[in-house]
């Protein structure tokens, strides 16, 4: 698919919490050995596009430590390629840090290259998703510019903040609302676009003489309310496993919901690898002594105490007599001999003291900052 260029776009996506307080949610450890742009860059992989880029807000430097050499969600090493787009001026300038000036202060997307289409997609959307019929479908009908939505039946406490489409018969978008959590059904956006390149560069002319401070979100509720640039946009559903992280409560929930075989299995499919960037770690070492049950535990950990239910990254320590239950424990943690946690979220680098104690709440978990020693 070399007339697609696909975009990862981090402008839009939500806080959680003190995780990414010096890290995008894009690059912020998911699962032990994932991070949560990996869903949406393998998804461009797998689907066949080669020229696959990212839109950083902020945090560079995390993005490109996970990127590493930006190979990682190549096929085609020869016409293939990952390129960071970044805009020095909305950094200087927040409200106008928004992905469409990220694209104008990159614009060899829209007047240099050969494609055609532009398919976009969200970090915080985790989802094993084939492009490829909804690209079709976008091309067979002609269309300017398709939505991919999900339906779902609890919106009171899922997707909040998301944008929720009002669909019409024919399948059309006609208006667009934040989710408020005050419906139970509600389509809401999977946050995945695609748009002709044609007509993104018109919407990025006529948002020169509007409003700079708009996103394409933005652009897209003005397009579906106004007929603006005599566009419609089409939607079109998804129905498989999806999940939006948009908060630490939901980091932990949904991170715990994978460790169960139908959910886990729904989005790890055999024919549809998720790459990652590649670590020389050794296997996880599990001691005489040791308890693990319930959890995923990384390369280079090693275990000399119990696990039970939990998530367990790279190189962490389990020392003698400690124990970790329902817990998220990030790469390079230490927690000594006898310690124990429970509902706790571990930031990276951090030491658990000998024979420390700390209990969270299922309903109220504990997050340690990065580099602690409790």
């Amino acid at each position: 698919m070399n007339k697609i260029i696909a975009l990862l776009n981090c402008h839009n996506s939500p806080e959680l919490g003190e995780l990414t307080s010096n890290r995008p949610l894009a690059s912020t450890s998911f699962l032990g050995r994932y991070a949560f742009m990996d869903f949406a860059m393998s998804n461009f992989t797998n689907s066949g596009i080669q020229n696959v880029n990212v839109l950083v807000k902020n945090h560079q430097r995390s993005l490109l430590k996970h990127m590493g050499n930006m190979m990682s969600w190549v096929n085609n090493t020869k016409t293939g390629r990952d390129t960071i787009f970044y805009n020095e001026k909305g950094i200087l300038n927040p409200a106008y840090n928004t992905d469409i000036n990220n694209i104008k202060e990159n614009d060899w997307v829209l007047y240099e290259s050969n494609a055609s289409l532009l398919v976009f997609e969200a970090p915080e959307i985790v989802a094993s998703i084939d492009l490829r019929p909804f690209i079709e479908e976008h091309e067979k009908r002609g269309e300017k510019i398709t939505i991919v939505y999900k339906e779902i039946d609890d919106a009171n406490k899922e997707f909040i903040g998301a944008d929720v489409l009002n669909i019409d018969e024919n399948g059309y978008l006609k208006d667009v609302h934040k989710n408020k959590g005050d419906a139970k059904k509600a389509k809401v956006s999977l946050q995945i676009w695609i748009i002709n390149r044609e007509t993104l560069v018109e919407m990025i002319n006529h948002g020169n003489r509007v409003d700079s401070s708009w996103g394409i979100a933005e652009y897209l509720a003005v397009i579906a309310r106004n007929d603006f640039l005599g566009t419609k946009i089409h939607c079109v559903p998804y129905t498989g496993y999806a999940r939006r992280f948009d908060s630490l409560a939901h980091y932990v929930e949904y991170s715990f919901e994978l460790l169960k075989r139908k959910p886990y299995e729904e989005l790890f499919k055999e024919d549809w690898p998720i790459f990652t960037r590649t670590h020389d770690t050794p296997p996880a070492i599990y001691g005489t002594e040791s308890d693990v049950s319930n959890s995923f535990v990384s390369n280079g950990c090693v275990v000399e105490g119990t696990v039970k239910d939990s998530i367990i990254c790279r190189s962490v320590k389990v020392k003698k007599g400690a124990k970790v239950q329902r817990s998220i424990v990030l790469s390079n943690c230490v927690l000594e001999e006898n310690s124990a946690v429970s509902d706790v979220v571990i930031d990276k680098y951090s030491t658990v003291a000998a024979r420390h104690k700390i209990q969270g709440d299922k309903d109220d978990v504990i997050y340690i900052k990065q580099g602690a020693k409790v």
